[in-house]
């Protein structure tokens, strides 16, 4: 079994390898490809196996593509491409993509199953958006500082009660989060929390659904849209309306735990939806955060109350769009742990400056199709999506540049961190959380790794672990920090599993998502032992 999943993995990590190349030939469509393929192959070959491969594009192909009908014709079309004046191989003076013989022996190594590199080094992505002036640094801290405020005063708290009094607030050693949190039966099987996916077709990115907020949450969502399109192609990098998986309803009774029913969604109407309540309820308690604020004062929260029950499990009025996030613990010696906890950057969206636990993102399909193929609701690959994405800054995986999105799974960062699973480290399912403050849930997971030679050797490797733009990269890129907050990238646990140093982690420095899945975490590892 062993042997079959080295030479799977092996092929599938060949088969990205030929995404990146595509990438930097430059081909926006898959029949542009599919012509030039065709074009490329020797006069009578039998185009079958191009054939099979083009009706999987974008998932796995039921066979490893022969070299003379697929991959030979593929690899002389897209080194042909790429030497235009338009392509970015050329823009990002990248002469030499390896060879048809080169990409041969490639090919020959991967049937027998060898994990083999590219030939040429992939360039790093095009900064986010132009760096921010000091004037707008400002600005962005002074907000972080007023949230901060908010969130540790007692009137979010009591607000929060009130509008929601059956669920309880996560308690992370002794403080208050605004977030609840449902445990699971902690498993391997990171699939449980799943339930259905309602309706199969992804709605285009300018569709708002009827069943939502017509009046406040209609005019949200074109600003949004009107938004996007007037930022310069830098920008659209850090906010775009990419695919969702969106919450349907979470059912609470499970046996086993938590489970999400969900629906395709966009990220636009779920920031119009979900993410504006957070900023209505910050608004109205900015004058005295002293004071809790009834349902009456929060007119688009109080939309979604009088439309369901409960809007915390009830996703049929909003586009609440589900995220995961993964509790990374690195065992330390003497039963103590160091828990992946970066601060965010100051070009995020939401929560700048903040603590956040990494990997963490959207639960998403990776594709903009219609109708995306089923091997993307999967917690898994997501999971393997993000751990390549924001820990070794592979930023391809956050929003695919052509057709065909890459295989997380065929990475090599992805493939050493399989084979530790089991042995050297353990993967779990541990339970949902949902914001109260958006009303959005999260699936969360724990990664515990017991080999403490992990990161160092991690470190050392040809991509080596590095945050993504998400995260400040230095302590010297953190623009605000709070009182008590942890350092710049990491917390220790002691051996009874909470902060070495005494510390309180509280609301006004940590993003809730992070306290729910610490939360949830801690308590799976002490079950564990």
């Amino acid at each position: 079994m062993a042997d079959e999943n080295l030479e799977r993995d092996a092929k599938s990590n060949f088969l990205g390898m030929l995404r990146e190349l595509q990438d930097m030939a430059g081909f926006r469509t898959t029949e542009e490809l599919y012509r030039a393929t065709r074009a490329a192959a020797p006069t009578g070959s039998d185009t079958v196996g191009r054939s099979a491969f083009f009706a999987n594009y974008g998932g796995q192909p039921a066979q490893f593509p022969d070299w003379n009908r697929f991959c030979r014709p593929f690899v002389v079309a897209c080194l042909e491409q790429a030497r235009t004046s338009d392509s970015p191989a050329r823009a990002n003076g990248l002469t030499d993509l390896g060879s048809v013989a080169v990409w041969r022996g490639l090919h020959h190594r991967a049937e027998r199953g060898e994990i083999v590199d590219l030939p040429f080094t992939m360039p790093s992505p095009p900064d986010k958006a132009p760096a921010p002036s000091a004037k707008a640094r400002a600005a962005r801290a002074q907000r972080a500082r007023t949230r901060s405020e908010i969130l540790s005063d007692v009137g979010m708290v009591e607000t929060l009660r009130a509008l929601y009094p059956r669920h309880c607030m996560v308690e992370l050693w002794g403080q208050t989060m605004p977030i609840c949190a449902y445990p699971a039966a902690a498993t391997t099987e990171l699939e449980a929390v799943l339930g259905r996916l309602h309706g199969a077709a992804l709605p285009h990115w300018t569709e708002y659904d009827e069943e939502f907020d017509p009046h406040e949450g209609r005019e949200a969502f074109d600003r949004y849209v009107a938004k996007y399109g007037a930022m310069t192609e830098a920008e659209r990098r850090a906010f775009f309306s990419g695919p969702t998986y969106a919450l349907h309803e979470l059912d609470l009774g499970g046996a086993t735990g938590p489970r999400l029913d969900c629906k395709l969604g966009r990220y636009f109407t779920s920031l119009a939806t979900s993410e504006d309540l957070d900023d209505e309820l910050m608004n109205a308690l900015a004058d005295d955060p002293g004071r809790p604020v009834t349902l009456e004062r929060l007119k688009r929260r109080r939309w979604l109350h009088d439309h369901v029950a409960d809007p915390v499990v009830d996703g049929r009025h909003h586009s609440a769009a589900v995220s995961h996030a993964t509790v990374v613990m690195l065992r330390a010696g003497d039963g103590t742990y160091d828990v992946l906890l970066p601060h965010r950057s100051e070009h995020v969206a939401t929560h700048s400056h903040f603590n956040h636990i990494a990997p963490s993102g959207i639960f998403a399909p990776q594709t903009e199709e219609p109708f995306p193929p089923a091997t993307e609701f999967s917690v898994k690959r997501n999971f393997y999506r993000e751990w390549v994405e924001e820990l070794y800054a592979a930023d391809e995986h956050e929003r695919p540049r052509f057709v065909g999105p890459p295989d997380p799974e065929g990475e090599p960062e992805v493939l050493r961190l399989k084979a530790m699973l089991g042995a050297q480290a353990q993967l779990y399912y541990t339970g949902v959380s949902v914001n109260l403050l958006t009303l959005r849930p999260e699936i969360c997971l724990l990664l515990v790794i017991d080999d403490m030679e992990w990161l160092r050797r991690e470190m050392r490797e040809r991509r080596p672990f590095r945050f993504g733009w998400e995260y400040a990269q230095t302590p010297q890129t953190i623009r605000h920090r709070a009182t008590g907050q942890p350092d710049h990238w990491s917390l220790r646990l002691d051996a009874n599993l909470r902060p070495a140093n005494g510390l309180r982690l509280n609301p006004s420095y940590l993003v809730p998502n992070a306290a729910a899945a610490i939360d949830l975490a801690v308590g799976a590892l002490a079950g564990r032992s």
